[in-house]
C-alpha cells in the first residue's frame, strides 16, 4: 500500500508539472522543448522526495514541522495518561534533560518499543512508559545514563498524576472528578515544566539525579476516595 501510495504522489507531482509547463509555453507562445519538460520534471520529483526527507528527519532534530510534532505529543500525552487513570494502569513519565542535544531516535532506541520519545517547547525530552512503574522504571534510567549524556531527571507514575488532578479539581456533588483529556495533559505538562525550571544546578557528578515531580509523602499508595471520570471529548476514545 505504501507502495502504490508513493507511486500515486509522484505522478500526481509530474502530471501535474507538465501541465503547468504546458500552460506556460502556451501562455508565452514558445515551441515545446523536451529537454526543458525533463529537466523540470526531474526538479518536481526531486522537489517532493526532499518533502519527504524532511518530513522524516523532523522528529531526528526536532525542528522540522514542529507544529505537527507537538500535535501528536498533545494526543499521546493525552491517550496514555488518560488511559492510565482511566483503567488504573501502570504509567511513567520522564523529564530528562542532557548536557547536549540528542536525537529521539538515539533516545528510543535505549527504551522498550512501546515506550514513546517527544521533544519539550521547555529544553527537556518527555518520556512516557506505559505500563511501567516506579520500581521498574530505574532499570531504563541506567540504561540511558549508560550510553547517553544525561543531566538529570524528573520522574512521576501515574499515583502522581492522580494526585496532581486531585489537588487542581475538586469533585462535584456525585464525590466525582470530570476532567477533559486536555486539562489532564496540561496539567502534567505545566508540573513537569515548573519541577524542571526549580531543579538545582548540579556540577559534574558520576551519577544522574532523580527527582520525583512531586513530594512522596502526597501519592501514599491507596484506593482514593474519589474516582476521576475523562470526558471522551479531546483524544480519549470511550
Amino acid at each position: 500500500m505504501r507502495t502504490i501510495h508513493y507511486s500515486l504522489r509522484i505522478a500526481v507531482v509530474l502530471i501535474l508539472a507538465s501541465l503547468i509547463y504546458g500552460g506556460v509555453i502556451a501562455i508565452l507562445q514558445q515551441p515545446f522543448q523536451l529537454a526543458a519538460l525533463i529537466t523540470i520534471l526531474c526538479i518536481a520529483i526531486f522537489a517532493e522526495r526532499l518533502g519527504v526527507l524532511l518530513e522524516w528527519i523532523g522528529p531526528v532534530v526536532g525542528s522540522v514541522n514542529m507544529k505537527e510534532q507537538e500535535q501528536e505529543q498533545n494526543r499521546m500525552v493525552e491517550y496514555i495518561a488518560g488511559n492510565s487513570l482511566r483503567y488504573k494502569s501502570p504509567l511513567v513519565m520522564v523529564a530528562l534533560r542532557s548536557k547536549k542535544r540528542i536525537s529521539l531516535h538515539v533516545v528510543a532506541r535505549c527504551l522498550r518499543k512501546s515506550d514513546m520519545v517527544f521533544r519539550n517547547p521547555a529544553d527537556y525530552l518527555l518520556i512516557l512508559m506505559p505500563f511501567t512503574t516506579l520500581e521498574q522504571a530505574p532499570v531504563a534510567f541506567e540504561r540511558l545514563s549508560e550510553r547517553l549524556p544525561i543531566k538529570d531527571i524528573v520522574v512521576a507514575d501515574q499515583h502522581m498524576l492522580r494526585a496532581l488532578v486531585e489537588a487542581q479539581h475538586p469533585a462535584g456533588s456525585e464525590g466525582l472528578r470530570e476532567i477533559s483529556a486536555r486539562e489532564l495533559r496540561m496539567i502534567c505538562i505545566e508540573a513537569f515544566d515548573a519541577r524542571v525550571a526549580a531543579l538545582p544546578t548540579t556540577g559534574e557528578t558520576l551519577a544522574v539525579p532523580i527527582f520525583k515531580l512531586i513530594d512522596e509523602s502526597v501519592t501514599e499508595q491507596k484506593e482514593p476516595k474519589q474516582d476521576i471520570s475523562l470526558k471522551a471529548e479531546g483524544g480519549i476514545p470511550s
